[in-house]
């Protein structure tokens, strides 16, 4: 799932599996910079949070919210359409975005964070951290993740290994987002087996690695 369709979703209201703290690579962990952002302390008593306003003019005290809705309201939501504005202003900058347990939220950039971004974010006045240096932008990685997509799907195609075998590309953001993990699915064990020999490593550009694993009987859409 890219950070694109994370923001998208919870900014629409609706929901997404909650994600660990971010844990770069070793090869990584010189380079990428994480920093705590802790927020303006907003008042967190019942009285301070029903007079927010959700949409202007309007607070929560005039809506019939539930728990969860509030959450979402008085942190998810403001959050997401932060992380929105930053993904089309800085689209040079931005990597990725997602929310974690414990009212978490971690946005990342492919160098320094611009100033302008740090700004978009700090005007909530919610606590959310920055993973800085990177090195590839959201639309870097879609690029890389499309190409391998095509590598993989050629070469299953010329062994004529689909549909008995198919595939997914992905990544997991939270812990190595510059690695692309093709996992070979199918409901045959020999065909999963052919293809993998098939694939092999497809290549992929700098600073994205790819990893290609097995998986268990069709299960994924091919959405590249």
């Amino acid at each position: 799932m890219s950070a694109a369709v994370v923001v998208a979703a919870l900014c629409l209201g609706g929901s997404v599996a909650p994600f660990p703290q971010p844990s770069a690579p070793e090869s990584a962990a010189s380079v990428w910079r994480a920093t705590e952002h802790p927020g303006a302390g907003l008042p967190t008593d019942r009285a301070s949070i029903m007079a927010r306003e959700v949409y202007p003019g309007v607070t929560l005290e005039q809506l019939n919210y539930s728990a969860e809705e509030i959450e979402w309201a008085t942190y998810q939501n403001p959050l997401a359409e932060a992380a929105a504005l930053v993904t089309t202003e800085f689209p040079d900058d931005y990597s990725l975005a997602y929310f974690g347990p414990n009212r978490t939220f971690t946005i990342a950039f492919s160098g320094d964070a611009p100033a302008g971004a740090l700004a978009t974010l700090d005007a909530t006045g919610l606590p959310y951290s920055t993973l800085e240096g990177l090195g590839f932008t959201e639309a870097d990685y879609q690029a890389a993740s499309n190409n391998v997509s095509r590598q993989v799907s050629q070469a299953l195609d010329a062994e004529e290994l689909s549909p008995a075998a198919s595939f997914s590309v992905n990544s997991d953001i939270t812990k190595a987002p510059d690695v692309i993990v093709v996992t070979i699915t199918g409901d045959d064990e020999v065909a999963r087996q052919a293809a993998l020999s098939a694939v092999g490593i497809p290549s992929v550009a700098r600073p994205f690695v790819v990893t290609v694993v097995e998986g268990g009987e069709n299960e994924y859409v091919i959405g590249l």
